[in-house]
């Protein structure tokens, strides 16, 4: 169908095994039921010989070699560029990372390999589902759910989520964004397709059990809330130095099923209140493209490099919070971890920067977690009507803090982990642009 914008949905249930590793926290974590299902959702999109699949995937993070091999088995099973194949995910702490099966082929590799093709499967499902569609898109705000996690002390230091009532507290250090972005994808005998797009972390719930934590339970209630006549999909946005737990509001400090749920109301109420207020896009455009920026590592002192070693040895022998980790005034475990993987990695690091073309949206997908500040300088950059720039997107490589958070003196979690330059936020905004010019070219 020439020129005519088509979309279709798929969803599938994802069940990872029991007694698989959870990452996060630095503590080992494994999975010992399920609170709620896991789930892997496409929309596919063509117009005229371009076609294209967006998915919302419910795990932590998949890297970029999983990546690789996903968007060719997806590209395999539905005869579509396997650059055309956007993979976002929502970051869930009670859930599991899509990595390479490895050689030799254990319960981990036989789990991945199902996870690969439920990839493939979903997204052909969602091309059988095909139908004309017309775009809507409107933009709205959520306060008071994501805020800043970096605070200023007393002393001029930089922290991490201190300690609540922690008197040396002055200020968190830059804002979050607030934006809410819906795309309604309206189809011609099957239900809307509706795309919400926030930034924040999906950290409220912990434990051992897999659960989606709120973007789950946001899906759950805006499907409710519209009386069963959409498929909402969740897009995460840039949420780096962003968490839900607020310094100053000791209600907004505790962990559990119910505080997520109060989280996942807050942002479908923002989505409710623009959704009769979308405004409708273009539909005979649907392109994608991509680039690759060169980032260096973040350095360290090699005088300390005898030191980062024992840090590294104590860690892994006795754990986290063995007394002897703070023998080295100045240098945090946590770092150390971070040099010493930095030290068998390449001088450079060829991070993936994506995009597709809906009519006059644009999706931008950057490969791990930017700061909030990068996402809300990319848009004011774009010179498209709606820009969506979405974190863990075809890739999950680390944390990219701006750069004003390297320059900060003391520790903080994302820029002393963080295993890029202190350039990596402006070259990914390059990317973004370099994108963006490519899904406008004529």
């Amino acid at each position: 169908m020439e020129n005519v914008m088509q979309a279709g949905f798929a969803s599938l249930r994802m069940q990872p095994p029991l007694g698989l590793r959870i990452p996060g926290y630095y503590t080992v974590r494994l999975a010992e039921g399920t609170a709620d299902p896991l789930h892997l959702r496409a929309t596919a999109l063509a117009c005229g010989d371009v076609k294209a699949v967006i998915f919302n995937c419910e795990c932590i993070g998949l890297n970029m070699g999983a990546y690789e091999i996903i968007k060719k088995k997806v590209a395999e099973a539905c005869d579509i560029d396997p650059e055309s194949v956007y993979i976002n995910c929502i970051h869930s702490h009670t859930s599991f990372i899509v990595v390479p099966a490895g050689p030799e082929m254990d319960d981990m590799d036989i789990h991945l390999l199902t996870i690969y093709q439920q990839f493939a499967d979903c997204a052909k499902l969602a091309f059988n589902d095909l139908k004309p569609a017309t775009i809507l898109s409107a933009i709205g705000e959520c306060k008071d759910f994501a805020f800043v996690r970096r605070y200023r002390m007393k002393d001029g230091t930089v922290r991490t989520n201190p300690p609540y009532g922690d008197e040396n507290v002055v200020a968190p250090i830059g804002k979050p964004d607030d934006h809410v972005r819906i795309v309604r994808i309206q189809r011609e005998g099957a239900k809307e397709i509706l795309i919400v797009h926030f930034g924040n972390h999906a950290d409220m719930i912990g434990g051992k059990l897999y659960t989606p934590d709120w973007p789950g339970y946001l899906v759950a209630t805006l499907n409710r809330a519209l009386e069963g006549n959409v498929e909402t999909m969740f897009l995460l946005g840039c949420e780096g130095d962003l968490n839900h737990r607020n310094f100053y509001n000791p209600m907004l400090t505790y962990k559990g099923v119910e505080n997520a749920k109060f989280g996942a109301r807050m942002v479908a109420g923002a989505v409710l209140r623009i959704y009769d207020k979308a405004i409708p896009s273009e539909t005979n455009c649907l392109r994608f493209a991509h680039t690759y920026v060169q980032v260096g590592k973040n350095l360290w002192d090699p005088n300390r490099l005898d030191e980062v070693e024992d840090l590294v040895q104590i860690y892994r022998e006795k754990g986290e919070f063995a007394p002897e980790l703070n023998k080295y005034p100045g240098l945090h475990y946590r770092e150390a971890l971070r040099i010493k993987a930095n030290l068998a990695r390449p001088e450079f690091f060829n991070l993936r920067v994506s995009g597709i073309r809906v009519g006059d949206i644009a999706f931008i997908g950057l490969p791990g977690e930017p700061f909030a500040s990068i996402g809300m300088d990319i848009v004011e950059r774009s010179t498209m009507p709606m820009t969506v720039v979405t974190a863990i997107t075809n890739g999950y490589e680390g944390y990219y803090p701006d750069a004003a958070a390297f320059a900060e003196p003391g520790y903080s979690y994302e820029k002393s982990t963080s295993p890029f330059a202190p350039d990596c936020a402006q070259k990914l905004i390059d990317g973004a642009m370099e994108v963006l010019q490519q899904l406008q070219a004529e």
